[in-house]
């Protein structure tokens, strides 16, 4: 696809010259640059670059692309999965650095209206202005942007510029959005207008622009500030040849990447990797689950302090409870908030009051806004009209419908009123996904009722809905706490006013009590997790998870164990209250034989760090897997074991955030995993999953490395029979020799992960490894993952820092504690089925380690 129009293939140094074109005017004096602004220089107009092939995300990069492709228009917006994306909305609003992210992310063609203007017609659109003047130059401009959305409509993220405000292609993109998302980009006006350094009256003429968007496209992403991007401009950390640059939108990249994987379709987990005690696995499928009710007026009011609500819900349901003029201005606001501070599933509902007669258009606006915010659940009323839902229905996009009925109550029947059960069957007909029937109580003998209703419906014929079922207020707080669907919670730090009528809806419970009470009630039982291998006492995971088991409200408990074979394992299964074991060294691989079961990816693997038991129900049979992992937190006698992987997790998460733009993944990108062990094959499937397709590994026992290399490429050889793959290509190769030169046909290494042991075995120091010079030499640096931790400062940490002082080469150092807390997160999650508080886990294992005293062996320090 290289010689189509305006695409051009990136290579290193293209990618870098991307980012220096996107760079803003000179904004106002004391303002601070931002790769963010859409403000176009000269130099910008030249900008039209690609990153096709540039995938984060497997399975992107495995889709052939397919072409020609047919237009398809589906109902409820859920397009072609290769429909392109168009970005329009006002200048500085971000849309290139958003269209960049947004490329990598879904492995598409970056295409810009500036550049392909100019290679259609020869000139810039300056220039071509200036020779043929304005009127011309409209016309020439509309048909120009109308070619290119028409040629580029499969697989591009397309930036389309200031001609999208022209009536013209207004109209021709309002027929577009049709068969493609068109994303409005708006972002917070006073920082427009400090970058372009406008007065009053060009702020409010740029402003306007933002209803025109809005009537064009189909979708909307508020662009929230990058507070990682606001250093003071002659900070050393700003300067992209500093070796301490990052990538300084890590944060706006993390949100519009999962954006735009959601409104493509693309936000699910491959259905064959993933485990049945992932917490990816939809929230209404997993047991004992919390919505936290958050309302509209309390955010506006700044009474929410969303960085003290990690895990405090397994979704953020925002409750639109007031509308003014600014209601849908806060509402795409108050969504980028939580996205980005929380990173949870949010649902949108809204006030009953909004759906009286005289209101319905307010409510259905609301919804609507919702829908564009392109949310991952929304609450209707069950009282609109069947016209009111299709409508809803016609634009829902990915999100989930709940049918939301309140039942007042107010003849005393409760559950047995036979409206509830119409009500149920009246979503079924709707086919909407969820129903959430809630039932004002008038005594505590109805949280019995509750359950009853419930089995009743089981008895139902024709299909079945996930249903929410509980009693709202005081007296209906036993049938919150053992409602297993989203039930609404609250957290202390909520302290927003009751609200009249509708004060039944605010919750009472936090997730943290519920779970408590279910602790306290023995519905969930007291379980005790261990961390084995050859040598654990000095491990950080007790620390952090015993601190995230406070925090939630579960009393199990975390201990280390040091082993020396299977049969202590086997030992420790005797008790029927053992939860699961985190495994290390040397057992990741050793142990695979020995699980009943593996996820997806532990088999890819051929290594796992974590066991989950399986237990044996009542009758003295074995449940399936998804009942085994809806029976988590319960005790019982252990006949099996399901093995996981989350090393690669922590390995991902830390790579993907360290790598700064000029080193996204690319067809040439290139990286280096050190060692052979459980670890490194957990780097090297790491590597593969953010589509890098080059991995050499490097281990002193050469055996080791060829069966590590030979299991990898077989399996990508495996997957290449169904997909993009080239099954004849090694994607995994090996190094022998650290005296090797790098080969000549392969880019230097940008990316490294260290996966050799630190930790001491037998009392001895486990084995160094340092860099040799000549790997180290490339132009854009990258980044370095040093998987060992219990040293202070490895050999190779200490090389890197100094080769990065002396070269003044832009390498980004990831120290094995990150990781560590990385993978711990996803433990947790598999072994209790609850949201990991990552960041009371980070505290735990820095206050450790502050705690922790030290040692040198040979000169270098350890921790104990």
């Amino acid at each position: 696809m290289a010689d189509q129009i305006g695409v051009v293939q990136l290579d290193d140094t293209g990618f870098d010259a991307l980012l220096r074109h996107s760079r803003v005017r000179p904004p106002v004096s004391g303002a601070t640059s931002s790769h963010q602004s859409g403000a176009q220089t000269p130099s910008e107009q030249q900008s039209l670059h690609s990153v096709r092939n540039a995938s984060t995300e497997p399975e992107t990069s495995k889709r052939p692309f397919q072409t020609p492709l047919p237009d398809t228009s589906t109902s409820g917006r859920r397009f072609h999965p290769d429909a392109s994306v168009v970005l329009v909305g006002i200048r500085a609003s971000g849309k290139r650095s958003l269209g960049l992210i947004a490329a990598t992310a879904l492995g598409w063609r970056f295409v810009t209206e500036d550049y392909y203007f100019q290679t259609v017609n020869g000139l810039s659109r300056q220039d071509y202005l200036k020779v043929y003047g304005s009127e011309q130059f409209h016309r020439q401009d509309i048909e120009t942007s109308k070619r290119m959305l028409e040629e580029n409509k499969y697989q591009c993220v397309i930036d389309c510029g200031l001609g999208s405000l022209t009536s013209g292609l207004q109209d021709y993109l309002k027929r577009y959005s049709q068969t493609n998302p068109v994303v409005f980009v708006v972002r917070d006006m006073a920082r427009i207008k400090q970058l372009l350094n406008l007065d009053v009256r060009a702020a409010k003429l740029l402003e306007s622009g933002n209803s025109t968007h809005r009537k064009c496209s189909n979708y909307e992403f508020y662009n929230q500030e990058d507070d990682s991007s606001n250093e003071l401009a002659d900070s050393d950390s700003t300067d992209r040849a500093s070796p301490t640059y990052s990538f300084k939108l890590r944060k706006a990249q993390a949100d519009f990447s999962s954006f735009v994987r959601f409104i493509t379709g693309k936000h699910t987990a491959d259905s064959m990797f993933l485990s049945p005690f992932s917490l990816e696995r939809p929230v209404e499928s997993r047991a004992f689950t919390h919505t936290l009710f958050v309302t509209l007026s309390d955010f506006l009011q700044d009474r929410v302090d969303f960085g003290v609500l990690e895990a405090a819900g397994d979704v953020l349901e925002i409750y639109v409870d007031q509308f003014q003029s600014c209601t849908v201005s806060a509402m795409a606001r108050m969504v980028a908030v939580v996205r980005r501070v929380l990173g949870v599933p949010i649902l949108l509902s809204a006030s009953r009051k909004l759906s009286e007669a005289a209101l319905t258009d307010n409510y259905m606006t609301i919804l609507l806004q919702g829908l564009r915010l392109g949310v991952q659940y929304m609450s209707l009323d069950l009282d609109l009209e069947d016209a009111q839902i299709r409508q809803l229905k016609a634009v829902q996009g990915h999100t989930k419908l709940v049918g939301t009925y309140l039942h007042p109550n107010v003849d005393g029947q409760g559950w047995k009123n036979p409206v509830l059960v119409d009500m149920y069957k009246r979503a079924v007909y709707l086919k909407l996904e969820l129903i959430r029937l809630l039932n004002v109580p008038m005594s505590r003998q109805e949280n019995d009722s509750a359950i009853w209703f419930k089995e009743r419906l089981k008895g139902l014929k024709g299909p079945q809905l996930p249903c929410i079922a509980y009693n709202t207020g005081p007296l209906g707080r036993t049938s919150q706490m053992m409602n297993s669907i989203l039930t609404s919670v609250t957290h202390p730090s909520i302290t927003g006013v009751q609200f009249d009528m509708e004060h039944t809806l605010r919750p009472l419970l936090s997730s943290e009590s519920i779970i408590s009470g279910l602790s306290g009630s023995y519905i969930f039982d007291p379980l005790h997790f261990y961390i084995v291998g050859a040598n654990v006492s000095g491990s950080l995971s007790p620390a952090m998870h015993n601190a995230a088991y406070q925090l939630v409200g579960l009393k199990h408990k975390y201990s280390t164990r040091n082993i020396t074979t299977w049969e202590d394992i086997e030992e420790l299964a005797k008790d029927d209250a053992m939860g699961g074991l985190s495994i290390v060294q040397p057992y990741k691989v050793k142990l695979v034989g020995r699980t009943h079961a593996l996820s997806g990816h532990a088999k890819a693997i051929g290594a796992l760090n974590t066991l989950l038991p399986l237990r044996e129900t009542t009758a003295g049979a074995s449940s399936a897997l998804e009942a085994q992992a809806l029976s988590r937190n319960h005790a019982g006698r252990i006949i099996g074991w399901f093995g996981d992987n989350t090393d690669f997790i922590g390995i991902l998460n830390c790579v993907k955030r360290s790598l700064s733009p000029r080193n996204a993944i690319q067809p040439r990108t290139t990286s280096l995993v050190i060692g052979a062990g459980g670890m490194a094959r957990a780097a090297v499937y790491a590597m593969l999953q953010i589509g890098c397709k080059h991995v050499f590994v490097y281990n002193r026992t050469t055996a080791n490395t060829l069966a590590l290399a030979r299991h990898f490429n077989e399996l990508v050889r495996a997957e290449g029979n169904s997909s993009a793959l080239k099954p004849q290509q090694d994607y995994v190769r090996v190094i022998e020799r650290t005296t090797d030169a790098w080969p000549t046909d392969f880019a230097l290494p940008t990316i490294v992960v260290s996966c050799v042991t630190h930790e001491l075995l037998d009392g001895n120091p486990g084995a160094d490894f340092e860099m040799p010079e000549s790997w180290l030499q490339s132009p854009s640096g990258g980044v370095v993952v040093e998987m060992a931790y219990m040293t202070k400062e490895t050999p190779l940490i200490k090389q890197i820092k100094q080769y990065r002082e002396a070269t003044r080469r832009p390498w980004v150092l990831v120290d094995g504690i990150e990781a560590l807390i990385e993978q711990a997160v996803g433990q947790f999650e598999s072994m209790t089925g609850r949201k990991a508080p990552k960041g009371c886990m980070v505290d735990a294992a820095r206050a450790c380690l502050r705690n922790n005293s030290t040692y040198y062996v040979d000169g270098e320090q350890f921790f104990t």
